[in-house]
């Protein structure tokens, strides 16, 4: 009969902070310096993705909405990841023009409208002394720009200039011939992290992982073959969710509606109407203008004449080759290993 005044006591205790921030992904690795006193240590490998080698290095464009009258957010994948015409492209190109002459009002816009490519591969995780629990798995890393350059310097070295002689092409995804890659993350902003002292190692070397509590090396034959390929097929997390994600009658109409939120100068969005290819979305976002009254008045006479440059093109992945490695051999166990000094030093 008391069960039924009972009242579960987890209902009324305050959420902790991992249940009040965002959604966490278990399958993403996210070396967060902000919850370790700003700074995160750590040492993991690329490598490449099992079940579509294609996709091991994989960059798409996304975009954000934030309309300030509901306080909410929207975000979506740019069409331009496959091919198609996006005024998420020509929103971008057009303010980058215009902030030469206005930067105030472009400063403005920048709240509530950013586009950005993120670049998603895989990691198998060798040393993290904040979170231990983590060495030896793989997990989902996404990175921009600065890690990204990093990448490319191995790969194509004959692009850096004022190196004198060209340094030899390296593929740090290689099982073979790859490079541990050393992230140290640090706080730049609030918002922003550094990843300036990040690097990769300066030899390289074989995959070392761990299988049933022993260390296994990567080597070119059958049988090591056959068991670093057992162990990325059970362990490797798949990135499908992480692909674009096509935009529905739904979406279409949400991007309208946020546009006119977010630009609220008539002008700017007649420019951008003006450059944009994307007709189905040209027509939306002028019935929204129409129908639209918002709080802040649209400006008509603002006048530009700022001349709006195309953004660079994405360069396309790198397809990671396979190949054939002789029998596992297996590593010594270390209670200090090699990483321990490094970390010292930084």
């Amino acid at each position: 009969m008391t069960d039924f005044f009972d009242l579960p006591e987890e209902a009324f205790n305050k959420p902790t902070q991992q249940q009040r921030g965002k959604k966490v992904d278990p399958n993403e690795y996210i070396p967060d310096p902000d919850a370790y006193n700003g700074s995160y240590k750590s040492v993991f490998r690329f490598i490449p993705y099992i079940f579509d080698k294609n996709k091991t290095k994989y960059s798409k464009y996304s975009a954000k909405f934030y309309n300030p009258l509901t306080k909410e957010s929207l975000f979506i994948d740019c069409p331009s990841n496959i091919g198609q015409t996006s005024i998420l492209w020509t929103i971008e190109t057009v303010l980058r023009g215009l902030r030469k002459e206005e930067p105030e009002l472009i400063d403005e816009i920048d709240k509530c409208f950013s586009r950005w490519s993120t670049t998603y591969s895989l990691v198998y995780i060798k040393k993290d002394p904040q979170r231990p629990d983590l060495e030896g798995q793989i997990k989902v890393f996404k990175y921009r720009n600065q890690v990204g350059m990093l990448i490319d310097q191995l790969m194509n070295p004959e692009e850096m200039e004022g190196l004198g002689e060209t340094p030899k092409k390296i593929n740090p995804f290689h099982l073979l011939t790859g490079k541990d890659f050393l992230c140290v993350v640090g706080k730049k902003t609030k918002v922003f992290k550094d990843w300036t002292k990040c690097k990769f190692m300066d030899e390289v070397s074989p995959l070392i992982y761990t299988v049933n509590g022993k260390q296994v090396q990567v080597k070119n034959d059958a049988n090591s073959v056959e068991l670093i390929n057992t162990f990325l097929t059970e362990n490797s997390p798949k990135l499908d969710e992480y692909y674009h994600q096509d935009w529905t009658e739904e979406t279409f109409n949400a991007v309208a509606n946020a546009l006119v939120a977010a630009i609220p100068h008539r002008n700017i969005i007649e420019m951008i109407l003006e450059k944009s290819k994307d007709t189905k979305m040209n027509e939306l976002v002028r019935s929204k203008l129409t129908k639209t009254k918002t709080n802040n008045p649209i400006d008509d006479e603002l006048e530009f004449k700022a001349e709006t440059p195309a953004p660079k093109s994405n360069k396309a992945s790198a397809p990671v080759k396979e190949t054939k490695s002789e029998s596992p051999v297996f590593a010594e166990d270390k209670d200090d290993d090699e990483f321990d000094d490094l970390f010292k030093d930084l």
